[in-house]
């Protein structure tokens, strides 16, 4: 198995929610606690969560004892999430050609979900030698987290702003989603409304 690194996007100011939404609670965790928890459950290598407003809040809120995992400080999370990934690839094992990416406000993601996710990439990083990028899919629409394989990190270089490794899609040779029935790949938590949801969602879980 190619080792695999995990990147958690959790530097915003959260603008829209108006109060950091990383430390709001689902629950008796905040909702990055959550997310931390899911990713920890694979079998990364390492897992690095790149923060940046309310940095050190955050890391008081979520103590984490595992050794594959760190934070990193972005400080330069007001210029857009293009920065907190570009930190975090180059804070990435140097040795590793793939990882993959989650976003800090996206907690319903089922365990299954990310697992399959891996899985299909550990398979596609045996059978291709190109870059390539696997997302799932709800009802056809892509979502995450993303498995980046075969990368050239100083691809993501050029990344500015918000944009993401959107503005970079082009680089990769095989660009692959596959279909889940997991709605959660696409319910991030950025508004007030967006969080009551969450709330009730979770209740019945």
């Amino acid at each position: 198995m190619e080792q695999t690194s995990a990147i958690i996007l959790a530097a915003g100011t959260s603008s829209r929610m108006g109060t950091a939404k990383q430390l709001l609670p689902l629950g008796d965790r905040p909702i990055l606690a959550h997310v931390v928890e899911h990713v920890l459950a694979e079998n990364f290598s390492e897992v690095i969560a790149v923060v940046g407003h309310k940095a050190e809040a955050i890391q008081c809120a979520i103590p984490i004892q595992d050794k594959r995992f760190r934070w990193v400080l972005n400080k330069d999370y007001r210029q857009g999430q293009g920065t907190s990934l570009k930190l975090g690839l180059i804070e990435m094992n140097k040795l590793h050609s793939s990882f993959m990416v989650f976003l800090a406000d996206l907690p319903f993601i089922s365990q299954k979900t990310i697992h399959n996710v891996f899985e299909k990439g550990q398979s596609m990083l045996q059978k291709v030698n190109l870059s390539f990028v696997l997302q799932p899919s709800f009802q056809g629409t892509a979502g995450h987290p993303v498995f980046f394989g075969h990368v050239k990190p100083e691809w993501f270089q050029q990344i500015q702003g918000d944009h993401g490794a959107r503005a970079i899609m082009d680089r990769f040779s095989i660009r692959e989603q596959f279909p889940v029935e997991d709605k959660g790949i696409l319910f991030d938590i950025d508004t007030p409304e967006a969080f009551e949801e969450a709330q009730k969602i979770y209740r019945q879980i």
